[in-house]
């Protein structure tokens, strides 16, 4: 199990490097690391049988009249994995030990009752696989926009740098560099914002897949689960045992020594769906609070990129309130795209060093402006 899961985090890791800036904030890190670890895990999970049970997918059992009318048990284990198994809905509410034997499995009449197939228990590794892959996909699309721009002109700033003279003279070229591509962030910064609207359509699609995948029971199948954790012990039914059933029918067919079909029926254990309940169960809730959480982030950088104001108090609580940073002169003339950049950047430097940094770039631009108009006022509080 160590083994597993210790190649899991070298690829998909929980923290990030620490000699890189933080780009995304921690509402994208939550779907593309911890969703990501979650589901590949649960993908991994799955697959290592030997966890549960005898380590088979699938065992079954019948009886007959003698020997010759019994099935061979890998060859009817086989046979009902491939095919699917079904369970009897007029079982979910009956007495087991008395009208059926277990939940779904009671007696069958093919003519007359209603079966539900359950075989998505064969695809359950390869979607949460393919899920996994769903939510890395938009941080793949946020590296590719964004091309390492913050992490090229942030020039180490994000880390403890003690020799002042060297971070004096990385904050002016980095200052230099932000006037000289002032009002340039526009279309970054919307692309950076749509990633983020790209996440939020993600998980609900994600929610509706897994819901068709499931038949229809997943989008209340936590929903019910807490109902049934709730109700009579007397009465309640398991949804858990309905939607991942634990013990299924399987009809075989042969032809039996005078040439005419044999109908043979059997009972089947499927222990690996005693992880696939579980593993559901903490989707529906994961995927629940991701979505409300992502609402929350965007509505948040929304109101960020349409009012200034808004962002200028983050920047000065970024630099302990610091009262000679000149914020209200510095953004005058900026557009979205800058406050975002500048945004990034607060987020990343430590307090001291984005004071200085500020300092220097109300300088750059109070250079610039005396140079390009020598009659104008200089730009001062």
């Amino acid at each position: 199990m160590l083994g597993i899961f210790s190649g899991l985090k070298s690829n998909v890791p929980l923290l990030s490097k620490i000699e890189e800036p933080k780009t995304e904030g921690v509402v994208n890190r939550l779907h593309y690391r911890m969703t990501v670890m979650i589901l590949f895990g649960c993908s991994l999970l799955v697959t290592a049988l030997e966890w549960v049970g005898n380590g088979s997918k699938i065992s079954c059992v019948m009886e007959g009249p003698d020997d010759s009318w019994v099935v061979p048990p890998n060859v009817i284990n086989t046979y009902c994995y491939v095919l699917s198994t079904f369970v009897l809905p007029k079982h979910y509410n009956t007495k087991i030990g008395h009208t059926s034997s277990q939940v779904g499995v009671g007696t069958y009449n093919p003519k007359e009752d209603d079966v539900s197939y359950k075989a998505y228990y064969q695809w359950v590794p390869y979607v949460l696989f393919l899920q996994g892959c769903c939510f890395y996909v938009p941080h793949l699309i946020f590296k590719l926009w964004e091309g390492g721009k913050v992490k090229n002109i942030i020039s180490g700033l994000h880390q403890c740098i003690i020799d002042r003279k060297d971070r004096c003279e990385k904050e002016r070229i980095l200052a230099q560099y932000f006037v000289d591509s002032m009002h340039s962030h526009n279309f970054w910064a919307i692309k950076m914002l749509f990633v983020e609207f790209l996440n939020l359509v993600n998980v609900i699609l994600n929610i509706f897949f897994v819901d068709v995948f499931l038949q229809g029971e997943f989008s209340t199948y936590g929903y019910q689960v807490i109902k049934f954790l709730e109700a009579d012990p007397e009465n309640r039914i398991d949804p858990m045992a309905t939607v991942f059933p634990r013990v299924t029918k399987c009809s075989f067919y042969k032809y039996g020594p005078s040439g005419t079909i044999q109908t043979h029926d059997a009972i089947c254990v499927l222990p690996v769906n005693i992880m696939n309940e579980k593993i559901y169960v903490l989707l529906w809730f994961w995927f629940i609070l991701l979505s409300f959480v992502t609402v929350i982030s965007l509505i948040w950088h929304l109101l960020f990129l349409v009012t200034p104001g808004l962002t200028k108090t983050f920047l000065k609580s970024r630099t302990m309130n610091q009262p000679d940073l000149h914020l209200n002169d510095i953004g005058r003339h900026f557009e979205v795209g800058d406050w975002k950049l500048l945004y990034i950047l607060a987020r990343n430097m430590e307090p001291l060093v984005f004071g200085e940094f500020l300092r220097e770039l109300f300088g750059t631009l109070k250079s610039v402006n005396e140079n390009n108009n020598p009659s104008s006022k200089p730009l001062m509080t």
